[in-house]
Parts: C-alpha cells; sequence; structure tokens
C-alpha cells in the first residue's frame, strides 16, 4: 500500500460515529430534523 492511498483511507474514516441509536435515527427520519420530537409519532 502507497503512502497517498493510506492518506486517503485515514482522511476518510476520520469523524465516524458508531452510535448505533444515532445512525439508526438517521437512517429512517433522515439527518437534520424537519419536525420537533412527538411522543404520539413511535406508538403503533
Amino acid at each position: 500500500m502507497t503512502n497517498k492511498m493510506k492518506a486517503n483511507n485515514t482522511r476518510k474514516k476520520g469523524n465516524v460515529n458508531h452510535n448505533p441509536q444515532v445512525e439508526s435515527a438517521k437512517a429512517v427520519f433522515g439527518d437534520p430534523k424537519a419536525k420537533e420530537y412527538n411522543p404520539t409519532d413511535f406508538k403503533i
């Protein structure tokens, strides 16, 4: 592996946040929240 390739890989991984709750919320609702939190939204 060349130094250039190594630099690219490390830069890409720079700011990964491994928080499963946050990641699943982002996946379902999208990153910016469109509306404030409403507990009744989660009732099934």
